[in-house]
């Protein structure tokens, strides 16, 4: 009778270890996993919207361009990038001829919008209107304090011409491109990321 209730005995203290074992060698398997695991690399990455347009157009009658788009905004966004730039050919001498009228057929008219500003008849926090050739330019004066989190419009409005004559001189083409950068972080996990992919820090956040 004692002999069964050693080898009860033995054969608990037996299980018991093998299950502490598998605990610990479970733990450990843990650790050494997080330990050889690559830390998550951050990085700046921009994100821009806008657009790249050029007119084509039959007649007299100039054509019309309109868009808007909505840029989210969050604490992580570190900067703000405007660049903007309209070519509206023969557009000073034309307006020299006939007057100003010209600006209401060729023109480019772009705006950015802080949230809910456009809504209740407020200023956009940026506003460029252009109505002869503008070279490139970049807009970068933003501040920090200007980053008002949540949905920000981006729009434009333009009108223009797109000209193909049979005299190569004559033909001409409208254009405007005009584009918005923010900077926010992003995380790469090199474990769940391909190349190239990261997630965004605000996304982690949330």
């Amino acid at each position: 009778m004692a002999s069964v209730r050693t080898l009860g005995l033995a054969l608990a203290i037996l299980m018991m270890g093998t299950t502490l074992t598998g605990c610990l060698g479970l733990a450990i398997q843990r650790e050494t996993m997080e330990y050889m695991r690559d830390d998550p690399i951050v990085r700046n990455i921009e994100d821009t919207v806008g657009w790249d347009y050029t007119f084509e157009s039959n007649g007299i009658d100039s054509v019309l361009y309109k868009n808007e788009t909505t840029i989210v905004f969050d604490e992580t966004v570190s900067k703000l990038v405007i660049n903007f730039r309209a070519q509206l050919p023969y557009s000073s001498s034309i307006e020299d001829i006939i007057g100003n009228d010209t600006n209401e057929y060729r023109y480019v008219d772009a705006k950015l919008w802080q949230p809910g500003v456009r809504e209740s008849g407020g200023d956009p926090i940026w506003h460029v209107r252009a109505t002869q050739d503008h070279p490139l330019e970049r807009f970068d004066s933003f501040t920090k304090s200007d980053y008002i989190p949540g949905n920000w419009v981006f729009e434009v409005e333009a009108r223009g011409y797109g000209i193909a004559a049979p005299v190569d001189q004559l033909s001409f083409h409208d254009h405007f491109d005009v584009h918005a950068t923010i900077t926010k972080p992003c995380v790469y996990f090199a474990e769940s990321h391909e190349i190239g992919e990261c997630t965004y820090l605000s996304d982690l956040q949330s």
